[in-house]
């Protein structure tokens, strides 16, 4: 699996494993290339949390030797992100793993790590159960990030990961059910408002909270409740709604 064409240079995948059997899957998306801790460490602070919160839980932390905002680069082939995540770690994840049923594999993060959770969702609504974003980034209507225009490699790739349109795109496809918990306040209100606005506004389903107000990086102050919501966006799911399969 890891001699897929989609394998990335300089990336690795660390996972936090359950003393429970899994019963799901949580990749923990990066906001910072590498190994960066300037925001913290995912899997740290995950540990932190209460063992309600991680029991039977696979906390999967992949990181990509560039700004990892998880998009395929318009005209280069080792630069693709996306199809790395979703066609070499997820599947490789799975496969070490080993369970009989294939758990639910939700996605999680913060600032660029949101933006990424809330494309990855609406773009594969079938690989991916639910998103729980905190201070997701680009839900307001300004310009992007130079990073994110270097690692697209185009405008026209670039339109393709806008995150507002991929929801306004996918809406259909996003089912009835809810799968998506949009956390704030941090740094980013513009965007926890507008994308609250947009999500009611295209009527997808989802649940918005503002009541995690935290330091823009890798806290137990956000986590603790955005993993709460994932919970119950995956109990909803489990009860006959929209549940999706690889």
């Amino acid at each position: 699996m890891l001699d897929s064409p989609f394998q990335q240079p300089g990336t690795q995948v660390t996972v936090l494993l359950p003393d429970q059997p899994v019963r799901r899957i949580v990749l923990a998306l990066p906001v910072e290339k590498g190994d960066g801790r300037k925001y913290g460490h995912s899997l740290t602070e995950i540990a932190r949390l209460p063992a309600q919160l991680r029991d039977a839980t696979a906390f999967v932390a992949p990181t990509f030797r560039e700004s990892p905002w998880l998009v395929n680069h318009a005209t280069q082939a080792d630069r693709r992100q996306e199809d790395h995540l979703v066609r070499v770690v997820v599947p490789t994840v799975l496969a070490a793993l080993g369970t009989q049923a294939r758990p639910p594999v939700h996605l999680l993060g913060f600032s660029k790590g949101g933006f990424a959770a809330l494309n990855l969702l609406t773009r594969h609504p079938h690989g991916f159960a639910a998103a729980s974003v905190w201070d997701a980034s680009l839900l307001s209507d300004r310009p992007p990030h130079p990073q994110l225009v270097d690692v697209a490699g185009s405008t026209a790739r670039l339109d393709e990961y806008d995150v507002r349109q991929n929801l306004r795109r996918h809406t259909q496809a996003l089912g009835t059910a809810r799968r998506i918990a949009l956390g704030g306040i941090g740094t980013l209100e513009a965007d926890w408002i507008a994308g609250h606005q947009l999500l009611e506004t295209l009527r997808i389903p989802h649940h918005a909270y503002r009541n995690a107000p935290a330091d823009h990086r890798w806290d137990t102050a956000w986590l603790a409740p955005a993993m709460r919501h994932l919970l119950d966006l995956e109990a909803g799911l489990h009860h006959g709604q929209d549940h999706p399969q690889a």
